[in-house]
């Protein structure tokens, strides 16, 4: 089979607190030990909602949950929603939903590791319609269910997905209702994520297997591991963990012209503390090309390829992002806005995808979606109104997709809901930002400082494509009045996005718009502020980015990315 012959065309490393343990904080190390690959086949039936229900609520794995952990794993049962987020509760409790799909009918189809099951949402009549219990689901023995943090769809409409504690990858038949499970090679790689090439063949990675794992559906045999191979990386590269994978720009498993098909797979790997790479495996000459990306002190977690093959990756244990050009290995990093607020500490960009000229990434603790526009260089965060004190105000979004239409969806593992940013309300953004330069010039040395002028221009909002049933009366009455802008900056110096031994000021950091009169259509009068950054004689010389931020409410803050050197 293919992963039998492998060229090293370049080298990358960066580092990662993965996140396949992102529960350690709150949970026993003991929890976490992986249980043997299951063995299960069978056909199904989609449930009734009342049977699945009535099976659930005297689920064992249900009864023995303590009431502390259901706060810290069910959710509250309250759909909360704000100016861009509505939410739905999902009909069976604790269900710690992780990966997320859509199928061609627009429907949202999640799981439930917990319980076993794959739950559909209409999207037409924002309800769950189908429940379809998972065959032989084993008892859950510890709090947290399997995570389940990938699922697709391959071109005949069939779901895969992968499960944790099984070991093994299923195959959901949506026409028959027919469920199959393939077990990896080994124990305790933990499946991770898949991708689809043009023949409609399955790459994997896993968080602790070390390999590039494939699937030939024509040869697979269930509950077993016959069509699986699998490429070692670690004889490779030095690393620890893999990261998700993903495919080449442009790339879709319905195209049928598979000449003009960008058969490249990107992946990252990881060495704990710090270290790590991004890789290529292009599939039609079998070769790998590993980009090292260790001197940034970054960490790479799922990449995305833009359509001039620019590489897009989240660092998975900061408030950073960054670009890496793989025909001259530069890398660029970029700051997300200032978590504060919410009281973490770091905003912990999570999985990526670019689209429509933009690059959108969850924020694991930052609790927002956001997308960066890398040609006017301003970053969006919208975030979910749900927030669990336990997990430090977070609800833990860690997976999203977009519908056919443009919507953007998203689990909440420990909130037990999906949340939904409309495509209507994408597009609402009440302010829009402008600099005077896109680069600061520091002098440490002589002790220079340099200012740039921000220009904040209002933006009407269209307030018929934001109010639902679902907005909130407080969201909906602040639409197109005057607002209060606080102001903030963070940069790529530090991990963290502070701005480490530089300070900073504002002429004003908080700014309060006027009222706009109610027949108003054009913009609104500009709002203006100064950032003075000036250095301390312990910053360290070289080239970063800056975030100017703008938060004109809870629900949303607008950033605009300019260029600083530190001589």
């Amino acid at each position: 089979m293919l992963l039998t012959k492998c060229s090293i065309a370049g080298i990358s490393i960066i580092s990662s607190v993965i996140i396949i343990g992102l529960y350690i904080f709150s949970m026993n190390s003991s929890l976490l030990t992986l249980t043997n690959p299951l063995v299960v086949y069978a056909m199904t039936n989609a449930a009734s909602h009342s049977e699945h229900m009535s099976e659930m609520n005297h689920d064992p794995s249900n009864t023995t949950t303590s009431e502390e952990d259901k706060k810290r794993f069910c959710g509250d049962d309250i759909p909360n929603s704000n100016l861009y987020v509505s939410e739905y509760t999902l009909p069976i409790q604790c269900s710690q939903p992780v990966g997320i799909a859509v199928d061609k009918d627009n429907n949202i189809w999640i799981a439930s590791g917990k319980l076993g099951s794959l739950l559909v949402f209409n999207t037409k009549t924002l309800e769950f319609d189908k429940i379809i219990k998972i065959p032989n689901w084993p008892e859950q023995k510890r709090i947290i269910g399997s995570m389940i943090w990938e699922m697709k769809f391959d071109k005949n409409g069939n779901l895969w997905f992968t499960d944790e504690l099984s070991n093994s990858i299923w195959k959901y038949f949506t026409k028959d209702g027919k469920f199959e499970n393939y077990r990896l090679l080994e124990e305790g790689g933990y499946p991770q994520s898949i991708s689809f090439d043009s023949d409609g063949n399955v790459w994997f990675t896993q968080f602790f297997g070390k390999r590039l794992g494939f699937i030939d559906p024509s040869k697979v045999i269930t509950n077993t591991t016959e069509g699986i191979s699998e490429l070692d990386m670690s004889k490779q590269i030095d690393f620890q963990t893999m990261g998700p994978i993903s495919n080449g720009f442009g790339f879709t498993n319905t195209n049928t012209n598979t000449t003009n098909t960008n058969e490249t797979l990107w992946f990252s790997t990881a060495i704990f503390p710090m270290g790590g790479q991004i890789i290529k495996y292009d599939i039609p000459s079998e070769s790998l090309t590993i980009h090292d990306v260790t001197y940034t002190h970054s960490v790479p977690f799922s990449i995305a390829e833009d359509e001039n093959g620019m590489l897009w990756a989240n660092s998975h244990i900061a408030n950073l992002f960054f670009s890496l050009d793989p025909n001259t290995g530069a890398v660029k990093q970029y700051a997300t806005s200032n978590p504060s607020a919410s009281g973490n500490l770091t905003t912990l960009p999570y999985y990526n995808e670019y689209r429509d000229g933009k690059v959108w990434f969850n924020e694991h603790y930052g609790n927002a979606i956001a997308s960066y526009d890398p040609e006017n260089k301003t970053l969006v965060e919208y975030y979910v109104p749900s927030q669990n004190p336990l997990w430090v105000n977070s609800s833990n979004p860690l997976r999203f997709t977009f519908d056919n239409n443009g919507s953007v969806w998203f689990t909440e593992w420990t909130e037990n809901k999906l949340g939904v940013i409309t495509k209507d309300r994408l597009d609402q953004i009440p302010i829009t930002l402008g600099v005077s330069k896109n680069k600061l010039v520091l002098d440490s040395k002589n002790n220079k400082s340099d200012s740039i002028d921000i220009y904040i221009h209002e933006n009407i909002l269209n307030a018929s494509k934001i109010i639902n049933s679902t907005t909130g009366n407080e969201a909906a009455n602040s639409i197109n009045k005057s607002l209060n802008i606080t102001m903030d900056v963070t940069s790529s110096i530090a991990k963290n996005g502070k701005l480490t031994n530089l300070t900073s000021s504002f002429s004003q950091d908080n700014i309060t718009s006027g009222k706009k009169p109610a027949d108003e259509t054009g913009p609104s009068p500009q709002l203006n502020t100064t950032l003075t950054i000036a250095p301390t004689k312990d910053v360290i010389p070289g080239n970063y980015t800056l975030t100017v931020s703008a938060k004109p409410n809870k629900d949303i803050t607008v950033s605009k990315i300019v260029d600083i050197e530190i001589k």
